[in-house]
């Protein structure tokens, strides 16, 4: 895993944004039943989504594409 580098922000700022928690998985083995958090803007994009398999995947942080 690539290991992050944290520098001094340049800019900070508090933003309004939507946050839904979405009830994900089929309860199964590999794929339970789960609360996801997901962060959207006030014009409905996606901007980030916290899903503890994706997190034990390694994918914390990322979004996937809307279709």
């Amino acid at each position: 895993m690539e290991e992050l580098s944290l520098k001094t922000p340049s800019k900070a700022e508090l933003i309004e944004v939507i946050h839904t928690v979405a009830t994900r998985g089929k309860g199964v083995h590999g794929d339970p039943i789960r609360n996801v958090d997901q962060y959207w803007s006030k014009d409905g994009k996606l901007l980030a989504e916290k899903d503890i398999i994706g997190n034990l995947e390694g994918n914390h942080g990322k979004v996937k594409e809307q279709k």
